[in-house]
């Protein structure tokens, strides 16, 4: 199921306000490289959502394909103002076209997404066989270690009242459960938005996975994946599954691999 945060045209239109932030496309953008200095690539961006990294890679030259499993941000990304420059498909990793491509990401913690070890694996093995000899997968999960999810209710504090380009809204979120599992944390929440101009209130559920990084190796390996490098935070500080939020990963498809 797609939350409804992601096909609720009012909550589409401010997604791009609510996820203003470039610092994990700016890191994935130098992990890709300039046109100038590596040529222009084929680039699959999984989960694309809104379509902006995917406009912004295609505006610098690189050949974009953009999927997604929410009609709504794909509606969203097919009207930005260059979204002509972009293939855009509905679906997921599996139903991206055989390629070959040199690289795919994977951000927005859109990998949070795939809740079991079965969901994640077809995932990985559908982007690596779809990789050229020697292309890499980018993609991030926050590190269940740190527990990021204890930020995300509103508690006593109550609605947050947020301006936006549709007016104010009042906001708010409530952790509805975190289950420990053998492979990480399974977390569930709720944010709600009431648009004050008329009213109207949206409430959408959401599930997101913490996978621990040894996991995620090991999944990896078994998709047929060569060397990786792992990162703990945006500027490409090393990975400490014991305290680093982030869980940043390039694996790379092996160079004479089929």
């Amino acid at each position: 199921m797609v939350d409804t945060q992601y096909n609720e045209p009012r909550l589409v239109a401010l997604y791009d306000e609510d996820n203003a932030g470039s610092w994990d496309t700016d890191f994935y953008a130098g992990m890709l490289g300039s046109v100038s200095q590596r040529g222009p690539l084929r680039i699959a961006d999984i989960g694309c959502g809104t379509g902006s990294f995917a406009v912004r890679l295609a505006r610098a030259g690189h050949t974009l394909t953009g999927i997604d499993p929410a009609a709504g941000m794909l509606a969203a990304a097919r009207s930005r103002d260059g979204g002509e420059l972009v293939t855009w498909l509905h679906g997921t990793a599996v139903n991206l076209p055989a390629g070959p491509f040199d690289a795919a990401v994977m951000t927005g913690h859109a990998f949070q997404c795939l809740l079991t070890e079965a969901e994640i694996l077809a995932t990985l093995e559908a982007v690596r066989s779809r990789l050229t000899p020697g292309g890499t997968f980018y993609f991030e999960s926050r590190n269940p270690a740190t527990k990021a999810w204890l930020e995300w209710d509103s508690g006593s504090a109550g609605p947050e009242r947020q301006e936006s380009s549709a007016g104010p809204l009042e906001v708010e979120w409530e952790l509805i459960a975190a289950e420990e599992e053998p492979d990480g944390v399974l977390v569930t929440f709720e944010d709600r938005t009431r648009f004050l101009a008329d009213g109207e209130r949206f409430a959408s559920r959401s599930t997101l996975k913490f996978t621990r990084a040894d996991v995620l190796a090991r999944l990896l390996e078994e998709a047929g994946f060569g060397e990786v490098d792992w990162c703990g935070d945006w500027e490409g500080g090393p990975l400490d599954p014991a305290s680093s939020r982030e869980i940043i990963v390039a694996a790379r498809h092996p160079a004479d691999g089929p």
